[in-house]
């Protein structure tokens, strides 16, 4: 049985008036790629540095391996990797002088691998990071997380300011760490597709809350949108959690599978009397349907 990586519980952090995490419960288990969506300025980024420590909660608890930040043991901290949505270099060194500097901090920091990473995509020793393109310099920011062998991987919008070529080469390095060492990754995107190349979860952070998280396979083999005549169950259907808003058109329902059911969705149709015209429908009309479900 995996054991949790990450607990969360009840856990408040406000900015001034504005509530961005609002008893927030969540738990991330060992060997898990999760990734973390949800609209601008939803609170991810304030959810990812709280779990760094970077970020003190209002209220509530973040423990990693079942202590909090405060009580981990240095062991346990060396062996995180994170990636933040701005670059963290130092700007007025070389790529090889702060690859020197950062490696004295981290004891399983891997050397050749670091150099393989550098040289596979195209970042040269020499090269000032402050000369260094927005590409290049999030590169280099991933280079050193991914080179220290992390257990925990906590990546914050990875990919923004990457091409697709260089976003696929991205995506198969943690792949690859992940199935070589049993990495635990959180993500965060706006890239649907991306989401869907590596993850095995997913979770959307909505009003403050973890509202949806699902394993992704059972997630797509239930997702669809139906459309069928009025039913004699409709009152029972609108407690339904795996659906979202009923919208009513003369005799016609329309709705949205929005959760993995328990059971075959003809069962499931059956059950609610429906007969219905069944459209499955992808990750990225998922999320759209979910993101707005309460506007």
């Amino acid at each position: 049985m995996t054991q949790p990586i990450i607990t969360i519980e009840k856990a408040i952090k406000s900015y001034k008036s504005l509530r961005v995490i609002d008893k927030l419960n969540w738990q991330v288990n060992e060997g898990d790629i999760v990734g973390l969506l949800g609209k601008n300025a939803a609170g991810k980024s304030t959810l990812l540095e709280s779990i760094m420590g970077l970020r003190q909660l209002d209220q509530g608890t973040i423990k990693l391996w079942g202590y909090e930040w405060h009580e981990l043991p240095q062991s346990k901290k060396q062996k995180i990797g994170y990636v933040a949505q701005t670059s963290s270099a130092f700007e007025w060194m070389k790529v090889a002088q702060y690859t020197d500097y950062i490696s004295q901090f981290f004891p399983s920091w891997d050397k050749a691998y670091c150099e393989t990473l550098l040289k596979r995509w195209r970042i040269s020793h020499d090269q000032v990071i402050g000369k260094l393109s927005g590409g290049q310099k999030q590169m280099l920011d991933v280079v050193q997380a991914l080179s220290i062998r992390p257990e925990l991987l906590i990546l914050d919008e990875p990919v923004a300011h990457l091409d697709p070529h260089m976003r696929r080469a991205f995506l198969k390095e943690v792949i690859d760490l992940c199935c070589e060492h049993g990495t635990t990754v959180i993500f965060s995107t706006h890239i649907v597709s991306d989401l869907e190349r590596i993850a095995n979860r997913v979770a959307v952070l909505q009003f403050g809350v973890i509202r949806h998280y699902y394993e992704l396979d059972a997630l797509k083999a239930s997702i669809a949108k139906l459309s069928f005549t009025n039913t004699s169950k409709v009152n029972l259907l609108e407690k339904d959690t795996s659906i979202s808003r009923i919208q009513q058109f003369g005799d016609t329902t329309n709705t949205c599978i929005i959760a993995p059911l328990k059971k075959p969705i003809d069962e499931w149709c059956a059950f609610y009397d429906i007969d219905a015209t069944i459209q499955p429908i992808n990750l990225e009309d998922w999320y759209l349907e979910v993101a707005n479900e309460f506007v």
